[in-house]
């Protein structure tokens, strides 16, 4: 019976398709804006208040899941040749060369599927470029400029603002390359710290190198030397190779096709209704779950900020509710195997066991394969390393295997202000979670025995989950963070891959035969039971009810995190 539930939207796909094969108005090259952060699946649809009282920045844009889809329907239409990419911009820096990677393998499939793909670059920055090296012909309008400019990372320390205002940070560390506290701590940078961020930015920039220098036929020294000389005018990138054409916008449907032809090059909103849909029996075939975990782990429900907090950010991944998901997975008797989505720098150390736990129960039952975004790192990392098998892009951020704990306090910014907080307390370890009164010796002994307690329950299981000993998971832990690429090198990371490879990993462990259709659906957790909000409430009162809650969620999330004294946190 379940096919019939099917047939309906199958029927009108059916005449979709079939007005789609009418020859008029003609579509030979379909325009697809580039723009945006790209996450990986679409999230979850927020409820109806809290999309009303959304500012314009917080607004979802495109997934890589709705791209990849978009472009999936162009290479099934036979009448279309091929995509202008009209790339405006890719949010992030260093810390998103593995969505750029993601976006890139999008275009290159699209080009196996015999489409030509055009980039346009009104501007070209080094993420904007990586992925229009992806095409087959890059233009620039004669304004327009290559800018290129390499790789930076900035880090801000606190430590001078914090002693002006009478603030001490009272953290450790376990081992010396776990940085996340040093903002904190100190008042510039060390030499570990140093040491690890030139190594990502040189594995960054040299997986840039090989693959544009792949894609244009450059030699990676004369890539580098451009880089070096950028900004670069459009017609000094042409001349170089960087390039193809300088030209306008107006100016592709001729240069597409010919001055007595021109190509008709439409928007993807006039072009989509021209281009065949999918059709979907997906009740009756077998799937595979995606399961994810955006942001920093936390106990509790999973829940997102208006305002991005320092270090720890506005996403935040509660371990009940990435563990619902699992449990719905499992329970589905489609779903054959779980990929297990991380974007995530770590956060609470109890939480990401918990989700660890979550991973190791269910991988009996049902494969899973950890595929990590963006930022994989510490306990991003810990909530992996028990998967059947880990993918990672070359450029993810991940390893970090280490601890961080302390807290504030802020005994001193209270006296510079005039006020005098008294505190009666009973037992030794009463005063451990004050912000008002610093550790005693006795006390930041049980912070640092907890801190140790946990890095060695870290590494055993980082140990047993990668099939390594201790003393060999020691040597590339201490909280040092590795690219995808060097992390796969070092034993760490199975394969690299994008979103793609870790569902063909998915389908083999599953036993999914090759030629088998399987759907890829996202496993959204069940809903917790919520109070509901009266009838009939105001619009305005809604509205202040929802600024006091994202306020009240701020600090509750503030006060979760700090109440821990030992974090699986590296920074962001």
């Amino acid at each position: 019976m379940t096919w019939i539930l099917d047939l309906l939207p199958n029927c009108l796909r059916l005449l979709h398709n079939m007005l789609a094969r009418i020859p008029h108005p003609r579509v030979d090259y379909v325009v697809v804006e580039v723009a945006g952060s790209y996450p990986e699946r679409e999230p979850p649809r927020p409820p109806m208040l809290q999309r009303m009282v959304a500012p314009p920045w917080k607004k979802p844009g495109e997934s890589l899941e709705a791209l990849r889809c978009r472009l999936d329907r162009i290479g099934a239409a036979a009448h279309v040749r091929g995509v202008v990419l009209r790339i405006r911009g890719i949010d992030g820096g260093v810390a998103t060369a593995a969505t750029v990677q993601s976006l890139r393998g999008a275009v290159l499939g699209l080009r196996e599927k015999g489409k030509r793909v055009v980039a346009y670059l009104p501007e070209a920055d080094l993420p904007t470029y990586y992925l229009a090296a992806a095409a087959d012909e890059i233009w620039m309008p004669a304004p327009g400029h290559w800018n290129a400019l390499g790789l930076r990372v900035e880090v801000t320390f606190l430590r001078g603002a914090l002693d002006r205002a009478g603030v001490v940070p009272e953290y450790e560390r376990i081992a010396e390359y776990k940085t996340a506290a040093d903002i904190f701590m100190r008042s510039g940078i060390s030499k570990e710290h140093r040491e690890v961020l030139e190594s990502v930015l040189d594995s960054v920039l040299a997986e840039f190198t090989a693959d544009v220098g792949k894609d244009r036929n450059l030699e990676p020294g004369a890539l580098r030397s451009a880089i070096d000389q950028a900004p670069l005018e459009a017609e000094a990138a042409r001349e170089a190779g960087l390039i193809d054409g300088v030209g306008y916008e107006d100016e592709l449907p001729a240069r597409l096709g010919s001055e007595e032809r021109p190509a008709a090059v439409k928007p993807w909103a006039l072009a989509h209704r021209r281009l065949p849909l999918p059709y979907a029996w997906r009740r009756r075939r077998p799937a595979i779950g995606v399961v994810q975990l955006v942001g920093t782990i936390v106990p509790g429900e999973s829940r997102e900020l208006p305002v991005p907090l320092p270090l720890v950010g506005s996403r935040y991944a509660g371990c009940d509710t990435v563990a619902r998901a699992f449990r719905a997975a499992e329970r589905s008797p489609r779903v054959r195997a779980i990929v297990f989505h991380v974007d995530s720098p770590g956060g609470s150390a109890l939480a990401s066991d918990l989700i660890w736990r979550e991973v190791e129960r269910l991988k009996a039952r049902k494969p899973v394969v950890a595929f990590m975004g963006d930022v994989a790192g510490s306990g991003g990392y810990y909530v992996s390393c028990g998967a059947s098998r880990i993918v990672a892009h070359p450029s993810t951020i991940t390893g970090s295997i280490g601890v961080i704990g302390g807290k504030m306090t802020a005994r001193g910014m209270l006296a510079r202000l005039g006020l005098n907080r008294e505190i009666v307390a009973r037992g030794e370890a009463a005063t451990l979670e004050s912000a008002f009164e610093p550790y005693t010796p006795d006390q930041l002994d049980g912070v640092r025995r907890r801190m140790s307690a946990i890095y060695r329950t870290f590494v055993g299981k980082v140990a047993a989950g990668r099939g390594k000993s201790e003393e060999e998971v020691e040597a590339v832990a201490r909280g040092r963070i590795w690219t995808g690429r060097q992390a796969a090198e070092r034993g760490l990371v199975d394969e690299l891959g994008d979103f793609t490879s870790a569902v063909r990993r998915a389908r083999e462990l599953a036993g999914i035969p090759e030629g088998q259709e399987a759907d890829v659906i996202t496993v959204h957790p069940p809903r917790a039971a919520g109070v509901p909000a009266p009838a009939g409430s105001p619009a305005g009162l809604a509205l202040g009810g929802a600024v006091v809650a994202s306020a009240l969620a701020a600090w509750a999330t503030i006060r979760e995190l700090s109440r821990e004294p030992a974090l699986l946190l590296m920074e962001d």
